[in-house]
């Protein structure tokens, strides 16, 4: 997946938007450099969390036809979620970043502990209160009777462990379960600790200006289906058909 850039100093100069913009290929690290025709090279910072990214190529890979894909991705999104929810939750209660740092690489390579991290972050944050979890979902499936219809945890492993291939309408289906569930703990996160998710964001733009040396680097934000910046659509369908159309927008720029 690519994403566009635009050159920021080529908007100093003109005091408007350039129309050409750069072709990137998305970094682990959310930095970017960047050469515009006239020869300017710039750093640009994204501002998603990689929760945002990571569900992006899940619906990426959906309307390019990759179902298998779009689920491993989608299930990674909400994995990196529940870490993005214990760092807010955390910094709200005044613990140190170095220390929450420090403590994730104990759970880092066990997804089950972080899972089981975010339980007890949320039960704490909400005073007792159990925590909303997808696991035993199941969606209503055309041709399958409920029964026989596998919960959000049984075709998650189904499909990154076992080598199992979802059909496009399954994976529309899960996905939607993942789609709404992310935009709930959302919601909530933002009306319980909003000052936090800033902070949050804040934190992760500083690094990686500090990964920049003293270079100069400009913020971008880019509208991803999961965003923190905007509200939920009806279902995951209609925020595809917004993605198919900025899509294309930008193959046309």
């Amino acid at each position: 997946m690519k994403i566009p850039i635009n050159c920021m100093q080529c908007f100093q100069e003109q005091l408007e938007p350039s129309s050409e913009f750069q072709s990137v290929e998305i970094r682990d690290d959310g930095l970017y450099s960047s050469t515009c025709n006239k020869g300017h090279t710039t750093l640009t910072v994204v501002q998603q969390q990689k929760f945002e990214i990571l569900f992006e190529f899940g619906a990426m890979a959906l309307l390019d036809g990759y179902p298998r894909e779009a689920i491993t991705s989608i299930a990674a999104s909400l994995e990196r979620f529940y870490e993005f929810y214990i760092t807010v939750t955390c910094m709200k209660h005044n613990i140190e970043l170095v220390n929450l740092e420090k403590t994730w690489k104990h759970v880092s390579a066990q997804s089950e502990r972080q899972f089981g991290g975010y339980l007890f972050t949320y039960l704490v944050d909400h005073q007792g209160s159990e925590p909303p979890v997808i696991d035993n979902d199941k969606p209503n499936l055309l041709d399958t009777s409920r029964g026989n219809t596998k919960n959000w945890k049984e075709f998650r492993n189904a499909v990154v462990h076992k080598g199992y291939i979802p059909s496009v309408n399954d994976t529309l289906a899960y996905g939607n379960i993942v789609y709404h569930h992310l935009y709930d703990l959302i919601k909530d996160l933002k009306d319980r600790s909003g000052n936090f998710v800033q902070k949050a964001t804040f934190h992760h733009i500083a690094r990686a200006h500090e990964a920049a040396n003293g270079k100069v680097v400009s913020t971008m934000i880019l509208p991803t289906i999961i965003n923190l910046e905007q509200k939920p659509l009806e279902s995951l369908e209609k925020a595809l058909d917004t993605l198919k159309c900025r899509h294309r927008h930008i193959m046309h720029m």
